[in-house]
């Protein structure tokens, strides 16, 4: 070892006048070579070839140093390593380290590596006493499960806590990845807390979300800012929303939009569950739907909605449960509960179900409705059946029986009505001059009748009728109404009533 006496000498008496009560000189455990000189009250030592400083539980090794006893700074170069009780290995191609403050400066190729993750970076800055490690020039952190790249980053080796800014990134062994301008991330619970908007996507599913935490091993969700999950099939979005995407079950609260993107239907509430396994999606709480046809939409609003997506078959269907009120443009309707098959558009209304169609209302104890090309083609009552069409006179035409099947022109006018059971009629007579000549009271068990604009063109009767007709000025007390006639007009939902039920005041435009 080569050195000049009177520069080691005073070097040595420097160790105890300089001794800082910040930090323990730094050490020099061992180099090839060492060259020293002070100053002006300066020491500092050029040492190379296989350097060892060390400082408490805390070595660095290098190729070459250069240490300043009075500040207790060195400067590293080549083959730097910074090695911390054992837990904290930094690597890199030079370095500044201030022993006092116990801060470290690498640059070049640099790596940590804490037995949890390793990070790479052109720079990093590392804090012993608070065991932080900052970077502001890129980095790439991999562990087991997952590689993650950022611009910025601050990074606690103790408590394993990330705070990433600046396109980050997290991409995981299975493919998935995460996407953020900011993220909080732990190396050992594996997961992140999202500060900013966000995407997640995974094989099955793309979530993009503002505030909450997500799990890259369990693949499980918890969102508390606006949150939207997106599959090929659907779109769930709520205020917060919890989503595992493994087992496929989402629990959503707030403003929840559930969206079937290949039927067109649209489910909105208060709250939701979805189970994507089984098909099978609730909303409850001010409750509705939209069906998104070519030329119509149809609306749908209860206290609860339940939609069960059958892909085995690829059947949607939809239930509603309690206060149930439909509106189209060319029917409305009112019940307690009903069924609705998407794909086949046949809808089941149960309850003593109430519905409107253009001029005409219709009820019984349940009612079956079948639409083609998005019109009106069919309606089956069962039970307690009446039917009633207002003509051109505004005179009540009506039909009642067990059994009624009520067909559809295009414009949704009567076609067709058939009575099966206890059948009953009312229908007016009116001349080529539009003047009422009289009314027709019938009852026949069994009997078809034919409409033209509202009124009765023609009647076939399957079993002997009995019937009265009746000139107007004979028209007296209940003779023109039949048991049970109450024309419930402004009982019609519209669109406006469905708006006013659940508070929503805009409407999903047509995709």
């Amino acid at each position: 070892m080569r050195y000049k006496g009177w520069i080691f000498l005073v070097f040595l008496l420097s160790l105890s006048f300089f001794s800082q009560a910040q930090g323990q000189l730094l050490q020099v455990i061992r180099a090839d070579s060492l060259n020293g000189m002070q100053q002006e009250l300066i020491v500092r030592k050029t040492l190379i070839g296989r350097v060892l400083l060390q400082q408490g539980t805390t070595t660095l090794s290098c190729d070459q140093a250069i240490l300043n006893s009075t500040t207790n700074n060195v400067e590293a170069y080549g083959h730097v390593r910074i090695i911390q009780s054992d837990t904290v290995t930094i690597t890199g191609d030079s370095a500044l380290y201030n022993g006092n403050m116990r801060q470290a400066y690498i640059s070049g190729r640099v790596k940590l590596d804490d037995h949890t993750i390793i990070l790479n970076t052109p720079k990093l800055d590392y804090d012993l006493n608070s065991k932080m490690a900052i970077y502001h020039s890129g980095a790439k952190i991999i562990d087991k499960k997952s590689t993650l790249t950022s611009r910025e980053g601050f990074y606690n080796t103790t408590t394993k806590n990330f705070l990433f800014k600046d396109k980050v990134r997290v991409i995981d062994k299975e493919g998935g990845s995460v996407k953020a301008d900011s993220l909080k991330y732990n190396t050992l619970s594996k997961e992140a807390f999202f500060i900013a908007p966000t995407e997640i996507v995974t094989k099955k599913d793309t979530v993009i979300t503002s505030r909450g935490f997500y799990n890259t091993v369990s693949k499980v969700s918890n969102f508390t800012g606006r949150s939207t999950a997106k599959t090929d099939e659907y779109i769930l979005t709520a205020d917060t929303l919890f989503y595992d995407s493994p087992t496929q079950i989402g629990v959503a609260k707030g403003k929840v939009e559930f969206i079937s993107q290949k039927e067109k239907v649209i489910l909105k509430g208060d709250n939701g569950r979805y189970a994507g396994k089984t098909g099978v999606t609730r909303v409850y709480g001010h409750a509705w739907m939209q069906n998104i046809m070519e030329k119509d939409t149809l609306y749908l609003t209860a206290d609860t909605l339940v939609s069960i997506n059958i892909k085995k078959d690829s059947i949607r269907k939809l239930f509603a449960y309690k206060n149930v009120l439909i509106y189209k443009s060319d029917l409305s309707g009112r019940c307690d509960s009903l069924g609705y098959n998407v794909q086949d558009s046949i809808i089941h209304f149960y309850q003593k179900p109430i519905l409107w169609t253009q001029d005409s209302q219709s009820q019984a104890d349940s009612i079956s409705l079948f639409m083609g090309n998005q019109k009106l083609k069919e309606m089956r009552l069962r039970g307690k059946s009446f039917v009633i069409s207002i003509d051109s006179a505004n005179h009540y035409n009506q039909i009642k029986g067990r059994k009624v099947w009520v067909h559809f022109k295009e414009d949704s006018k009567l076609n067709r009505v058939n009575v099966e059971g206890n059948g009953e009629s009312i229908y007016y007579v009116i001349d080529d001059k539009k003047v009422t000549t009289g009314l027709n009271r019938v009852e026949c068990s069994r009997m078809n009748l034919f409409f033209e604009d509202n009124k009765v063109k023609k009647i076939a009767f399957i079993t002997k009728p009995e019937a009265k007709f009746v000139p107007p000025k004979e028209w007296k007390g209940d003779l023109q109404e039949l048991d049970g006639f109450r024309w419930r007009i402004s009982e019609k939902p519209t669109l406006q009533t469905i708006l006013k039920r659940v508070e929503y005041q805009t409407l999903v435009k047509k995709p």
